[in-house]
């Protein structure tokens, strides 16, 4: 009886050491990235499975409960930045003049969600200087109209062959240089435009390019967070990179924007802060960004209160009249490298 219950508890327990080998494998396949997702949930069942399995079947199992702790260190090792105990990016700014305040919003409003009063009054309530909201389309655009009395400087896209990828930008601050490019010909848009922030210009970027899944690699993905972190590199104003990536916090795309683009993850030392499902229990990862280069200090940075929408709204309060650095994550030698490679099988289509 006892070894067949070592079987029954052994069977997940492979499934989920297998599922960490190739989630580590270095490929642009969408059942492989798709495996970047859920690496919480795998990580809590590598934990407790190793635990109950270790405990039945004792030194006979030393084999696969070796393999599993091996599992499970790859899978502590990618998400520790992402702990509470870990060391923060970026630290709290306690205080900041009214006049130097920037709150940015960025919500994915969900293409069917119904509900616009809730989000109009989600963001009512923000009140935020920079509000990006994905997923639109021409019902959104005129539900969200009455935003228009409140933000004088608004732009959109509604692309036809991305129904889903519509994206509108609502800005108190005149926008300068603004517009919606699609890198490599892709038919998502990616907003970039400087703010015109009385204390200091600002350059925004908003980003929500499509996920790996089935039929479609991860490529064009990369390519678009890539190019954001390219063009804040590339800027002489700071800049602040926000949306719905389709790739977690803890992604090699995700950690690899960062470091090109210098720029700062208010989650690292501070949680997952998951932004993604808000319809399940517990498939649940950060998939909404705001982040920044050195300088704005950091007041706050909050997952809102579901709208309706399968992805909670993320608002960032900075503050652009204190000098908080961070600690960006260092590039690495082949970091160039490995951005070139991705842009040039973007360009191949």
């Amino acid at each position: 009886m006892r070894r067949w219950i070592t079987r029954i508890i052994a069977l997940p327990l492979l499934v989920l050491i297998i599922a960490t080998i190739i989630g580590q494998l270095n490929t642009d396949q969408w059942w492989v990235r798709a495996l970047d997702f859920p690496r919480l949930q795998i990580a809590a069942g590598l934990a407790a499975l190793t635990a109950l399995y270790a405990l039945i079947a004792g030194w006979r199992g030393f084999i696969v409960t070796a393999a599993a702790l091996g599992a499970l260190s790859v899978q502590v090792w990618t998400l520790w930045p992402y702990q509470p105990i870990a060391a923060k990016m970026v630290a709290h700014t306690p205080r900041c003049a009214d006049d130097g305040r920037l709150r940015v919003l960025s919500t994915n409003v969900q293409l069917g969600n119904q509900d616009a009063g809730q989000v109009l009054a989600m963001i009512t309530d923000s009140n935020a200087d920079i509000v990006l909201v994905m997923e639109t389309n021409d019902r959104w655009d005129r539900d969200l109209a009455p935003l228009n009395q409140t933000y004088e400087h608004v732009m959109q896209a509604q692309p036809i062959d991305a129904r889903y990828y519509g994206m509108q930008v609502y800005s108190r601050y005149p926008l300068a240089d603004a517009r919606f490019e699609y890198p490599f010909d892709s038919d998502t848009p990616l907003f970039v435009g400087d703010v015109e922030h009385p204390r200091q210009t600002v350059q925004f970027i908003g980003v929500h390019p499509r996920p790996p899944q089935i039929g479609q690699s991860s490529t064009m993905r990369d390519a678009a967070v890539l190019t954001a972190a390219k063009l804040a590199q590339d800027s002489d104003a700071v800049s602040i990179v926000a949306g719905d990536f389709n790739a977690t916090s803890w992604s090699d795309t995700s950690r690899l924007a960062l470091r090109t683009g210098g720029l700062l993850d208010p989650r690292q030392g501070r949680g997952p802060m998951v932004s993604f499902d808000a319809e399940s229990r517990w498939m649940k990862w950060p998939l909404d960004q705001v982040l920044w280069q050195g300088g704005p200090g950091l007041l706050d940075f909050t997952i809102l209160p579901a709208v309706g929408s399968d992805h909670y709204p993320v608002q960032a309060d900075l503050c652009l009249t204190t000098s908080a650095e961070g600690t960006p994550a260092a590039p690495r030698d082949g970091d160039a490298g490995a951005v070139q490679a991705i842009f040039d099988a973007a360009a191949k289509g």
